[in-house]
């Protein structure tokens, strides 16, 4: 849709830009974290994904150029807690230790003069994506496409998360809602076929359809003598369907998981997939991070759903991260960008120029109890040394450096 007020969007363009410059001198993470409390959370679509199972395993033990660009930009950013989207989930594990041993810890070289950076922790487990449904979800009389998959994919465990942490993870305490059902969701936002004014699921199918496209996780970690709680996801793009807008409610849907997991009174529904029920207490520090596939002002969401989180009184969001690079970038290529409302220095992905655009869709949002001293998006302008490494995903990684609060940290 074309915003009746391009000309002023363009004149915002190159105000956000010089802004950025003077305000955000450093977005591009090389800057030094504040003081040894601090830590350095991030999120990172790396785009490791592969149409076949096995496949990113054997790229990684091949000495993969587009995993080496990831690592070098994660070496250079040095994250100390960091979630990766589209990571192939690997029953085996074999994965995450070719990516942590031949990339990330590998020596300095010619070419890569960044530190080894080490983890010594790590969650991954089972997504959605790729599980076969046996339902017809897309109503083209299959129901074995990558769209029938309880979410899509071509495999089990395309498009997967891990959690890399240099803080122990408690394993133990992990929650994991895979399997939640949609329907259990109070008040849900069901996908109505307009031509009939009908649910577009059949009873049988809404019964059986799970919420997350991929998985919602609650990977609590030790930081010092506090708990921070990594609330990872990774919703399904609000996109690829119909008038019925299945994809877009459901979108909205998987953000209000967390919305209502944060908030006491509103999450008695949620249940995990060892049976517990129940979400966050109010004392608990925690940071809603991924892909959340939604922008604030523009893109196909439903009901601006991302606001369910921005405008949530427990959540940090007035301090947005922002780069130079995302705001050359939008006045470089144009066309949708030129017309869209939002500030350009807060996009972390590069879409379409001739349909979607640039957005921010990739978020690290901090609990109100904790304390933000710096933040920014991974994008760096033409001229930095990672410029081209940073094409090897359409998005980019976005860091928060945060302050823990000591009196967290027997909070659950």
């Amino acid at each position: 849709m074309t915003h009746p007020m391009a000309n002023d969007n363009r004149r915002r363009t190159v105000l956000a830009l010089l802004c950025v410059l003077m305000w955000h001198p450093t977005t591009n993470g090389q800057d030094q974290k504040q003081t040894t409390n601090t830590v350095r959370v991030a999120t990172f679509n790396v785009s490791l994904n592969r149409p076949t199972g096995g496949q990113l395993a054997r790229d990684l033990a091949a000495a993969n150029p587009q995993a080496r660009n990831v690592a070098r930009i994660l070496r250079e950013v040095r994250p100390d807690i960091v979630l990766l989207n589209e990571f192939d989930y690997d029953p085996t594990g074999e994965s995450i230790r070719l990516f942590l041993n031949n990339y990330l810890n590998a020596p300095k070289t010619s070419e890569d003069s960044s530190e080894p950076l080490h983890y010594a922790y790590s969650f991954a487990a089972d997504v959605n994506t790729g599980l076969p449904s046996g339902m017809d979800l897309n109503k083209n009389g299959k129901t074995d496409d990558p769209a029938d998959a309880f979410g899509f994919g071509r495999f089990p465990g395309q498009y997967g998360m891990v959690v890399l942490s240099r803080f122990p993870i408690q394993q133990d305490a992990v929650r994991t809602f895979q399997k939640l059902l949609w329907q259990d969701m109070p008040e849900a936002a069901v996908p109505v076929d307009p031509a009939s004014n009908q649910s577009w699921y059949s009873a049988d199918v809404w019964s059986r359809l799970r919420l997350s496209s991929k998985s919602h996780w609650d990977v609590p970690i030790h930081v010092g003598d506090s708990t921070l709680h990594v609330l990872a996801c990774h919703p399904t793009p609000p996109a690829f369907d119909g008038p019925e807008d299945r994809n877009g409610r459901r979108n909205h849907d998987e953000i209000r998981l967390w919305a209502d997991y944060i908030s006491p009174d509103r999450s008695d529904w949620i249940v995990d997939d060892k049976g517990r029920a129940g979400g966050l207490s109010d004392a608990a520090s925690f940071v809603v991070m991924g892909d959340l596939n939604a922008d604030p002002v523009d893109g196909e969401s439903y009901q601006h759903a991302i606001h369910q989180l921005l405008k949530h009184p427990r959540i940090h969001a007035t301090l947005v991260p922002a780069s130079a690079g995302a705001t050359a970038t939008a006045i470089a290529q144009g066309k949708t960008n030129s017309r869209q409302s939002g500030n350009p220095a807060y996009d972390t992905a590069d879409f379409s120029d001739d349909s979607v655009g640039n957005l921010r869709i990739d978020y690290v949002l901090p609990s109100l109890n904790l304390h933000v001293d710096a933040n920014g998006v991974f994008w760096p302008t033409a001229d930095h040394g990672l410029h081209e490494a940073s094409q090897s995903s359409d998005h980019h990684l976005v860091w928060v450096d945060i302050t823990p609060p000591r009196a967290t940290k027997k909070a659950e």
